[in-house]
């Protein structure tokens, strides 16, 4: 009778998760944010065309002999609208070039530029046979600002560190080292949903992809809690904490420590993440699955929420 409860209360869980969460993938999955540019266009000539079409090439080489259209994939896209292009990618070339149609039935070339910042702006100086582009300084990166950013971002590091993500780490830390199960430490359980309800409010202000990762994520847990006869209640209870920790850290680490715009350090992140992720959940199921166990399973995990930001077209 206890079981038939218990699965029940799992069924409803699941089914509230996806109906509440599911409208939010408008987000990234797994993916984080993306190195992104910006291009705002000004005028030498008279009267202003408009911008009707354009492509971003991307080059190895510094003359732009290899160029190649930036590929769409998933969010990874170049597009124009009336006053500005944009792009976003999972990692760019070392060099790029701009071609844009407009309604004066020209198309107009730009320099070969770089990119510095990971989230970077630039201005599109439209001549009457060309284009001339130059990047400014990266969204509230300016000198200027540079003591209310930081001040900002600590003021936001130590409200998040203290009132979401210590607490949650440090149930997370107890719920793994004691390995009990609900019945014997149910107070922690509770804690630890009742810490995570502020995670997921923040998530959907500020990112919202880990909602749809913990979505995914909890989902294949609930299959694979199922499938193989694990703790259900502490599995799904561990794998939303730990991604409650590890994913906002990469993200942050990501798009604000590292100012790169290729796909690697996402890549190194992502397999930090996956051996993080691997190593809870070997502790967390020490008595019923082994490390290959675990680490095959934080990899499908992992696999999967990145597969689905994919191919969400966003």
């Amino acid at each position: 009778m206890k079981t038939a409860r218990l699965n029940i209360i799992y069924v409803v869980l699941v089914v509230v998760l996806v109906v509440i969460l599911v409208p939010f993938q408008v987000a990234r999955a797994d993916m984080g944010p993306k190195p992104s540019m910006h291009f705002e266009f000004a005028y030498e000539v008279d009267p202003d065309p408009t911008i009707l079409s354009g492509v971003q090439f991307e080059c190895q080489t510094a003359n732009c002999s290899d160029a190649k259209p930036l590929g769409e994939a998933g969010p990874q896209r170049f597009g124009c609208r009336e006053g500005g292009c944009s792009s976003l990618a999972y990692g760019y070339s070392a060099y790029h070039r701009l071609s844009i149609d407009f309604s004066d039935g020209k198309t107009r070339q730009s320099n070969v530029f770089g990119k510095k910042y990971f989230e970077a702006y630039y201005r599109v100086i439209v001549r009457e046979r060309d284009l001339f582009v130059e990047e400014l300084p990266g969204k509230n990166r300016g000198l200027s600002g540079l003591a209310g950013l930081l001040f900002i971002w600590t003021a936001v590091a130590i409200c998040v560190v203290a009132i979401i993500e210590l607490p949650i780490l440090v149930i997370l830390l107890i719920l793994t080292i004691q390995n009990a199960d609900f019945r014997a430490v149910w107070g922690w359980y509770i804690a630890g949903w009742v810490f995570s309800v502020p995670g997921l409010v923040l998530s959907l202000i500020l990112e919202r992809g880990l909602v749809v990762t913990l979505v995914v994520e909890i989902l294949l847990a609930l299959v694979y809690a199922l499938w193989r006869k694990r703790p259900r209640t502490k599995l799904l209870t561990v794998v939303l904490l730990m991604n409650l920790i590890t994913q906002p850290a990469l993200w942050f680490t990501v798009s604000n420590l590292i100012d790169n715009s290729t796909f690697w350090p996402l890549a190194i992140g992502e397999v930090i993440v996956w051996l993080v992720e691997a190593g809870i959940l070997a502790l967390a199921l020490r008595k019923q699955a082994k490390f290959w166990e675990a680490l095959a399973l934080s990899l499908v995990l992992n696999l999967a929420s990145f597969g689905i930001g994919l191919l969400l077209p966003f």
